[in-house]
């Protein structure tokens, strides 16, 4: 296997895609090829379902890692570097029926689709879900046929705080409960942090060499286990209050970093 001088793991989702926009930089495509012509590695690490990370970077999709639903399932160039963690159909079953109850809507990743819960009463605002090729949906958590992989909680802004709480009671610590938006939140069986750590020792990169950049509570894992973590200076302020160094400039820094090595 080729060895590496070290591995960038980027967060999508207010990282390399700010919010408020739905393309990626040029520029970011850039910097991918040429931190592959020093030896670097990127990987996209994202609580998106695989499916909606791949056209996204589309110019770039052999050259990068993608470790989607927060490091739920692990491809590199199409094949599977790991088994996929999941969730027991049973247990995946129960949370459904309890975000329901408690006034959540359901999107449940699954190897070959999200399944989105036919409960929800906010079509509207889950229209982009309903858009894609990938998403379908379900009355009873009998027709989700494939493996679970995480659920997504979206909920209104006045009760997420009430039902994270409410689910971390039920399911942590041997699940995580996380928020990755400002109405969402996700449910793992395993964080990006350790899925930093196991690419990392595939590729036999030394932890030292490995620089994570993130925005939201759930990249915390994966900037702990980094060399280096960098929480984006447009992150949410609870984040700011960690000991990692802010980014005004993710090319930039990348850059920097590649240059220096």
């Amino acid at each position: 296997m080729k060895s590496y001088r070290g591995i960038f793991f980027c967060d999508v989702d207010g990282t390399v895609l700010p919010h408020g926009e739905k393309n990626v930089s040029p520029d970011f495509f850039s910097l991918v090829k040429k931190a592959q012509e020093k030896d670097f590695l990127f990987c996209i690490s994202s609580g998106r379902f695989h499916e909606a990370l791949f056209p996204l970077f589309a110019p770039v999709a052999d050259d990068v890692i993608f470790s989607a639903s927060n490091g739920c399932r692990v491809l590199y160039q199409g094949i599977e570097l790991f088994q996929n963690h999941g969730i027991p159909s049973s247990l995946a079953g129960e949370i459904v029926t309890s975000l329901h109850s408690w006034g959540a809507t359901s999107l449940v990743s699954t190897t070959k689709a999200i399944y989105l819960s036919a409960f929800s009463l906010d079509r509207e605002r889950l229209a982009r879900y309903l858009a894609k090729d990938y998403t379908k949906l379900f009355s009873d958590f009998s027709e989700v046929q494939a493996e679970v992989l995480q659920i997504t909680s979206v909920c209104k802004e006045d009760t997420i705080q009430d039902i994270i709480a409410k689910s971390r009671q039920a399911w942590a610590p041997s699940l995580h409960v996380v928020n990755s938006g400002n109405s969402m939140f996700d449910i793992c069986p395993t964080s990006k942090g350790e899925s930093l750590t196991s690419i990392s020792n595939h590729f036999s990169v030394p932890i030292a060499h490995t620089y994570a950049f993130g925005d939201d509570e759930n990249d915390l894992p994966m900037l702990q286990a980094a060399g280096k973590g960098y929480v984006m200076g447009t992150a949410h302020h609870h984040m700011k209050r960690n000991e990692f160094e802010h980014c005004y400039d993710l090319i930039g820094t990348i850059n920097g970093i590649i240059e220096a090595n």
